[in-house]
């Protein structure tokens, strides 16, 4: 009896083009597995890059309130205790500056001589020592004129914030009731201000994270009898108990 020819065979491994299509396979699911990866990692990595920036911003926003809400204010024909602030810009970010008369300890290091009295702070934008843009402050004695070119000590700038890289300072006009960037009382407080601060994104081309508040000066209201001490107004007249 003939045997018939067998029409199929067993064989071992594999062809070229299933090496081929299996190379092909994995390599798509490592660039799946790797794209998911590195997707990970950058929102993690933005993810803290936000909550630090939150931080920066919160404390910043928080210790400005809590020296404005301790502003002092008494009437000086020379303005000692005036609010002042400047308009300026630097690239796409407002870099105002603000400075007036506080007790509060707020913006100032730990051994500073003039934390548990009044004095003037200056909270503004500079560059650091890398060039970068921060928010820094200057305290000098209350009645001292921080902006006087003869003044002979120079206080040393405090760094507060290197994430902090504009700020914006504006003031609420109760007639117009609208919010606006210049202040003609020089020699007063305003009792409204908005104050925005504002923190740039590592990724170009993202807008930054911008902190906004409202701040009320309860001193303000103090303008209008123009306190001369805290016992005297300018006209003579004694004030007797506490400022309202």
């Amino acid at each position: 009896m003939k045997r018939l020819p067998r029409q199929f065979k067993s064989r071992d491994g594999f062809t070229l083009l299933e090496l081929i299509v299996a190379i092909v396979i994995f390599s798509i699911i490592i660039a799946i597995v790797s794209q998911t990866f590195n997707a990970v990692i950058h929102g993690w990595q933005r993810g803290t890059e936000i909550l630090e920036d939150v931080q920066h911003g919160e404390y910043a926003i928080n210790k400005l309130s809590q020296a404005l809400d301790s502003t002092l204010y008494f009437y000086n024909p020379r303005k000692r205790y005036a609010f002042l602030f400047e308009k300026k810009n630097s690239g796409d970010l407002p870099t105002d500056s603000l400075s007036f008369v506080t007790v509060s300890p707020a913006f100032m290091p730990r051994n500073s001589p003039l934390r548990n009295g009044p004095h003037r702070i200056k909270i503004y934008i500079d560059d650091d020592e890398n060039g970068e843009p921060a928010l820094f402050s200057k305290a000098v004695p209350a009645l001292v004129d921080m902006d006087d070119p003869n003044r002979q000590n120079d206080p040393e700038p405090y760094l507060v914030s290197r994430a902090i890289q504009g700020l914006e300072i504006l003031v609420y006009n109760e007639k117009t009731e609208e919010w606006e960037d210049t202040w003609e009382k020089k020699n007063s407080v305003p009792e409204r201000i908005k104050v925005s601060l504002f923190v740039p994104s590592i990724n170009k081309g993202e807008k930054p994270v911008v902190f906004t508040r409202v701040i009320d000066i309860p001193v303000a209201k103090s303008v209008k009898i123009r306190l001369k001490n805290p016992t005297k107004t300018s006209r003579g007249r004694r004030i007797s108990g506490r400022r309202k």
